[in-house]
């Protein structure tokens, strides 16, 4: 009898191709056949909850477990069970020099996506991600604790702030757009969670991932896959590349596995 396991999923370029803009028959079609096997499928992504409703659609597979912000937030059956907010203080730091440079910041509260003004990068950002620019609160900051931080710069404008940077992990998700995670989060905490309350050893997990955001995760399951439209950087750390996200990845590396 085949034991237990958990599969925790990337969603953007992952599971869901960008080029297609939908998440392939053949993902679908092996996610189904973990869950009737009776494994534990996690969703573990950079977006926050308000994309919650958006991929449950897109996947159109049940997952009651998700994770979001990088490892911020973790949802059972939709209920919120873990959070972890930043508590490093060079946030304030960054957000100064932000304003002083007059580019424009944001972040993720408990109370969803904020701005602190709307600027042509800003609506370029949002617009690509298919979305409109989140509300907009000055200072918001100094009233929230935030889960996740965004800097609407380029890499070159980070040298303004720099010598702040070290305290976070770094992932860009567009050229004007910067994340920023704490190096206590990670999609790896969520990994570690889910393994001590599920009770999994680590030899019974998977990962799939084609991000830098993703690269933490992969190393801390036993078996780490890279989607083959992934980054070099991560396919180099990973256990095993598949196919893109648009040509059967998923369902080729749970073949080659021999789970499906």
């Amino acid at each position: 009898m085949q034991s237990k396991q958990i599969f925790f999923f990337d969603f953007d370029d992952t599971l869901y191709s960008h080029t297609t803009k939908s998440v392939p028959k053949s993902t679908q079609y092996a996610l189904n056949k973990l869950r009737a096997h009776g494994h534990t499928l996690v969703i573990s992504t950079g977006r926050g909850p308000d994309s919650m409703s958006f991929i449950q659609q897109q996947v159109a597979v049940p997952c009651d477990m998700m994770v979001f912000l990088n490892g911020q937030l973790i949802f059972r059956k939709g209920q919120k069970v873990f959070e972890r907010f930043i508590t490093l203080p060079s946030i304030h730091f960054i957000l100064e020099k932000m304003r002083a440079h007059g580019f424009a910041y944001g972040g993720y509260s408990a109370h969803g996506e904020m701005v602190d003004h709307v600027n042509e990068r800003v609506s370029v950002v949002w617009n690509d991600f298919l979305c409109t620019p989140p509300p907009v609160m000055e200072r918001f900051e100094s009233s929230y604790p935030l889960y996740q931080a965004h800097l609407y710069i380029t890499k070159e404008e980070a040298e303004h702030v720099k010598e702040h940077l070290d305290d976070y992990w770094t992932n860009w998700s567009h050229e004007y757009m910067v994340n920023l995670i704490s190096k206590e989060a990670g999609k790896s905490q969520a990994v570690r969670w889910f393994l001590g309350e599920l009770d999994i050893p680590k030899e019974h997990s998977f990962a799939f991932g084609d991000g830098f955001n993703d690269q933490d995760m992969l190393v801390s399951v036993g078996h780490g896959i890279a989607m083959g439209n992934a980054l070099d950087e991560l396919k180099q750390v990973a256990e095993h590349v598949t196919g893109r996200a648009d040509e059967d990845g998923i369902r080729q590396a749970l073949e080659f596995y021999g789970i499906i």
